[in-house]
Order: C-alpha cells, then sequence, then structure tokens
C-alpha cells in the first residue's frame, strides 16, 4: 500500500498549460483592463487543471480552474462553493464561464489561497503540526452536517438531488454491484475478491453497527491533498477546502473513511487528533465508527476500478486499499 496519499496518481487531462495569451484572451470579460503576467500549471489537479496566474493589479494572484472533464460537475462546484461560503473555508469565486469552446473548456476564476495540502505537511512528519491540522480538518467536517438533503444521491447544478442512476434503495451493496458491471471492473477484480466484497458489504448493510446519519453535503474526496493548512495564531489550521466536483448527498462516513484511507493502525498521522475534532464539531461517533467509515468508502474505492482510465499501479494501490477493508472485516 502507498505510503502516501495518491502519491503516483497522475493528472487525467494531458492537456499542457495555457499560454499567456490564452489566458488573457479567456479571462477577459473578468479582467477589466488587467494584463496577464505569468501563467503557471498547478500540480495536483487529477481531473482538472489548475493554472497559478499572476495579474499586473489586485488581485495579484488567481487561479485558473479548467473543467476538463465534465462542465456539469464544474457547475456544481461553483454552487457549492457560493452555498458554503461563510461556514466553511472555500475560495472566493470571482467569475465562471460554463460553456465549452473549441479552444478551450467552461473554466472558473478563483481565489488564490496562501497555504500547503495537508498530504505535504504529512510528508514533513512534523506531528504536532498534523494532529492539529487533522483536528481541524475533523472539526470543519462536521460542521458540513448543517447542510441536509431529503435523501442520498448526486447533486445537479442546482443542488437537488437526483436517485434515479439506481435502482431500488442506495445501499452498500447497490453501489458495488452497479460497479461491478463494468467491464474494466470485471477485468481487474477477480471472482474471489468480488464474492468477499459483495459478503461483506451485505452483512454490513443487514447488521449495521454504527448510528443513523441524515443524508448531507458530502465532499466525495476528502483528503490531505484537497485540503490547505497554515499556521496561524501558532496553531495549524485549514486555509480552504479544495474541489468540490465529486461532492453528494449522502453519509458523513464517506468523507471520514476517506480521510482515513490510508490510515495505518501500526502508524496513526492523523488519529485520534481527526476524531476528536469530528467530535467537538458536534458528530456524534460512537461504537466502531472506524468500521462503518470504511464500509461507507468501499464503493468509492470500487468505482475507481470501474474507471478504464485508471493506470495498472492505481489499480494494484486500490486492490490493496479494498483488500485491507476485507480482511479487516472477514
Amino acid at each position: 500500500m502507498a505510503e502516501g496519499e495518491k502519491s503516483g496518481w497522475e493528472t487525467a487531462s494531458t492537456l499542457p498549460s495555457p499560454t499567456v495569451h490564452d489566458v488573457q484572451r479567456m479571462m477577459s470579460p473578468w479582467l477589466q483592463g488587467r494584463r496577464v503576467l505569468d501563467v503557471q500549471l498547478m500540480s495536483g489537479g487529477l481531473m482538472n487543471r489548475n493554472c497559478r496566474v499572476t495579474l499586473d493589479r489586485a488581485p495579484a494572484t488567481v487561479v485558473l480552474r479548467m473543467y476538463d472533464r465534465d462542465a456539469a460537475m464544474g457547475a456544481k462546484e461553483i454552487a457549492i462553493l457560493e452555498r458554503v461560503r461563510g461556514t466553511t473555508p472555500v475560495p472566493e469565486v470571482f467569475y465562471f464561464d460554463e460553456t465549452a469552446q473549441v479552444e478551450r473548456p467552461p473554466f472558473a476564476v478563483i481565489q488564490f489561497v496562501d497555504g500547503i495540502s495537508l498530504r505535504d505537511l504529512k510528508l514533513v512528519g512534523d506531528q504536532k503540526a498534523i494532529g492539529e491540522a487533522a483536528f481541524d480538518a475533523g472539526r470543519l467536517l462536521a460542521l458540513l452536517q448543517a447542510y441536509r438533503f431529503p435523501r442520498v444521491g448526486l447533486l445537479s447544478r442546482s443542488l437537488a438531488v437526483d436517485s434515479t442512476f439506481i435502482d431500488g434503495p442506495i445501499t452498500t451493496v447497490s453501489l458495488i454491484e452497479l460497479m461491478a458491471k463494468s467491464p474494466a471492473f470485471q477485468r481487474r477484480v477477480d471472482d474471489t475478491l468480488h464474492e468477499r466484497i459483495i459478503r461483506c458489504a451485505r452483512h454490513w448493510d443487514e447488521h449495521p453497527e454504527a448510528p443513523e446519519f441524515p443524508s448531507t453535503l458530502v465532499h466525495g474526496d476528502f483528503n490531505s491533498r484537497n485540503l490547505l493548512v497554515t499556521r496561524r495564531e501558532g496553531r495549524w489550521r485549514i486555509a480552504a477546502i479544495l474541489d468540490w466536483e465529486f461532492a453528494f448527498a449522502g453519509s458523513v462516513y464517506c468523507d471520514i473513511g476517506n480521510f482515513l484511507r490510508y490510515e495505518h493502525r501500526e502508524r496513526p498521522r492523523f488519529e485520534p487528533s481527526f476524531s476528536r475534532g469530528c467530535r467537538d464539531g458536534g458528530l456524534d461517533l460512537r461504537g466502531d465508527w472506524l468500521t462503518a467509515a470504511r464500509m461507507a468508502d468501499l464503493p468509492a474505492l470500487c468505482e475507481f476500478l470501474a474507471r478504464e482510465s485508471m493506470p495498472d499501479h492505481v489499480v494494484a494501490e486500490v486492490l490493496g486499499l479494498i483488500t485491507t477493508t476485507v480482511d479487516i472485516l472477514d
């Protein structure tokens, strides 16, 4: 299993960084006479390109976020950023153009937030700093419970819930069985492992050992790569939660499982600080909440294996994570 979160995962887009001239033209409706001085492709984007753009006037630095993968996901992300801003540290949206053109995809101009990723802080190895940031991540995650939805499902651009992608109730088993229909999943998961996954999921659905949580806003990719941290007043805190394009309506356990996906029992980094932060923010974690979180994360791991575009080394990493989960449950 990889030591770092998604450490070997490449950006899905193979498109190059746009030029200064390209960005000047793209952003012209918002620039209002400002001049683009420099454009640098930022690291970390697995699905969309993010560029750091330097301007000749304030704001001196902004982020150009290009939605290469899915325009609808961009519209949804912008809607979420505008909904949660004020209660959750997220970048301000300056401008959004959702029209796709031949020479460029839909894009947004958003605030540049200074900081480093929690993943980079984790690699430094300062356990006190990691604990402080993990506590704040848990506290902020708990606060997302304020954004409630009538049921579990995908979110539209207007943040309406769509559950029509699956027949019948949305359960752990039904989600995994949906992923298992993919030819890519069937090539990568042998019959023995597939049966173990379904058996564990069915057992969990029939005998839940965790309290029910309402359907609330789930980030969908809540991990240390998407959390910017900074040191304020002598403590490390979350400066911004990034990349909301995978958000949906569901259980907070999905985000907890994602955040602790790479946590080793023998070498904990985020625990117990993260769960203390969750409780401080108002989450009622009780019983075997960690198993509940791992089970909530299992369909997301299976979804990776259903993607044709996943490279072999990423497939191997995900299979290792899934095997670890079912080994624990078995």
